[in-house]
């Protein structure tokens, strides 16, 4: 049975979220020399927090497509047979093509898709969507929270223009929005490391 593609994109992006936190896990334990022991809370944590995310950021690309098409209807003759050599006897007009609507890209369009997602809103939506909802699996309050907000949000933001400049340009410029986000998550697993190591000390 075929799944519905926000299921089968969402589940793609969940198991290479699952794997970040796994290896981010080993990861820590070597770099402090210690045996590694699977902590089953924080993998939990990780998978409830792309369970909830992988949906947001589906319809968030779908939204962003829907504002920003990356694609537009632009015209161009068919042959070169035009008004002029009608008029000079060359041909007939029945000869002469009107113009056929082809599909180009809108760079400006991309353009405006990769700054919302990655510069702008996209940024703020999924750093404080990380920082809350890891804030509430934790147990803390919302004052914690807050103070997590307020200490952590931009650090991680700014380490986040280190990455997904590119990443967000390929995305938008050459993947459908419903694939978008597992194409993110492969692009991202490198970021989900350094996410579930964050994850750990908040």
């Amino acid at each position: 049975m075929k799944l519905p593609p926000i299921i089968n994109s969402c589940l793609l992006a969940l198991a290479i979220d699952c794997c970040s936190n796994l290896i981010a896990q080993r990861l820590k334990a070597y770099k402090l020399g210690i045996p590694f022991a699977f902590d089953g809370v924080l993998f939990t944590q990780f998978m409830i927090m792309g369970g909830i995310g992988g949906p947001i950021n589906f319809h968030w690309q779908l939204w962003l497509e829907r504002t920003f098409p990356g694609w537009k209807l632009s015209t161009r003759r068919g042959d070169v047979k035009t008004l002029d050599t009608v008029e000079l006897g060359l041909v007939s007009g029945s000869d002469v093509k009107e113009p056929e609507p082809v599909r180009v890209r809108n760079w400006w369009n991309i353009f405006r898709k990769w700054f919302t997602d990655c510069i702008t809103l996209g940024a703020l939506l999924n750093t404080t969507l990380f920082l809350v909802v890891m804030g509430v699996l934790k147990g803390k309050t919302w004052s914690h929270i807050g103070t997590d907000l307020r200490t952590e949000m931009w650090p991680i933001i700014w380490d986040s223009y280190k990455v997904w400049p590119i990443a967000n340009f390929f995305s938008t410029t050459y993947f459908p929005a419903e694939r978008r986000i597992v194409f993110l998550s492969c692009c991202g697993l490198i970021w989900n490391i350094y996410l579930s190591l964050v994850a750990a000390r908040l």
